[in-house]
């Protein structure tokens, strides 16, 4: 069980690191042009707090895969 979280743990940090990748994929500096910008504002924040708590996730599963199974933490 513990090798499983890590790996959920790695894949949300590998996600997180993707997301920096995502504006020059989705060619997000034309498509925000068309935007207004309370919109492009709120893409940028959403997309910043969707990889933060992504990050978070991941380290709290690597870091603390033990106490996830074995204590009331993960209870």
């Amino acid at each position: 069980m513990k090798l499983q979280i890590e790996i959920a743990g790695i894949l949300m940090i590998l996600l997180t690191l993707l997301h920096a990748f995502f504006p020059k994929y989705f060619n997000w500096e034309e498509e925000m042009k068309k935007m207004t910008l309370i919109n492009r504002q709120m893409m940028a924040v959403h997309t910043f707090l969707i990889a933060l708590v992504l990050l978070m996730m991941g380290l709290l599963c690597v870091s603390s895969a033990d106490e996830l199974i074995h204590s009331q933490l993960g209870k």
